[in-house]
């Protein structure tokens, strides 16, 4: 190839870079940033419809929300002993392959500190109800529901459980298949809305789609659907719920 031909190669190339050149200015720029995100419950026309949109990015709080009042309350995961243990609070490091966790060491925490009033809290994409059970269900709007949830009524629900290790509060060594979880009670139905695989790091996520029933324990009914887990920008942890309550 002679010098004339790599100057008009060269030229060719700059043209294009040119014509390129803001092509994708604006992308981002009508996007809001993570910090004005908004956070909390959004009512719609229908009293019993609304939207909870929330930043639970942090992997070191939960986020209790009352269905009933709409109010949603943050507060720390304990990270310390400060007086007596109640013989299973406790932080746990374990190497992660797969579903094989093995346990390599543990700290003893304080009780986890929970709200006076809440239906369901949420920490990053793990869930647990006060006192309530779960269902999975087939829809994946809350416009295809049944009229009410009595067509649920012979439904299995799933009641919370404990679990060391499905509430993560440290990402620090994932490249190593080590983390730590705080131990917790956990409904493991709802907290489906959102797996994580961690068989080759850093973790991959993914949606169901699914609506979920949150049966409370005062015997009303909600349900939920989580529309997306990340903010405008695409940084995760940031959750948009619909919701229909009472249903």
């Amino acid at each position: 190839m002679n010098k004339r031909r790599y100057i008009y190669i060269a030229i060719l190339f700059a043209s294009v870079l040119q014509g390129c050149n803001g092509a994708f200015d604006g992308l981002y720029d009508e996007a809001l940033s993570d910090e004005e995100q908004q956070n909390g419950f959004q009512s719609a026309e229908d009293a019993t419809r609304f939207t909870i949109r929330l930043d639970a990015r942090s992997y070191e709080h939960w986020h209790y929300i009352n269905l009933h009042n709409r109010t949603v309350e943050t507060l720390p995961i304990a990270t310390t002993l400060t007086g007596e243990w109640d013989g299973r609070s406790q932080w746990t490091y374990y190497n992660v392959h797969g579903s094989v966790y093995t346990e390599q060491r543990s700290v003893k925490v304080d009780t986890q500190r929970d709200a006076e009033e809440w239906d369901l809290a949420i920490h990053h994409f793990d869930v647990k109800t006060n006192g309530g059970t779960a269902l999975e269900t087939v829809y994946s709007s809350l416009d295809d529901l049944p009229a009410t949830s009595d067509a649920f009524k012979e439904a299995d629900f799933t009641p919370d459980e404990w679990r060391t290790n499905q509430c993560i509060v440290d990402l620090t060594n994932m490249m190593s298949y080590n983390v730590w979880y705080t131990s917790s009670m956990v409904n493991t139905v709802l907290s489906r809305w959102v797996s994580m695989d961690f068989s080759s790091p850093p973790p991959v996520y993914s949606a169901s789609q699914r609506v979920y029933l949150l049966r409370m324990k005062d015997g009303t009914c909600a349900a939920l659907r989580l529309v997306d887990y990340m903010s405008d920008r695409g940084t995760k942890g940031f959750l948009t719920i619909d919701v229909k309550y009472p249903y």
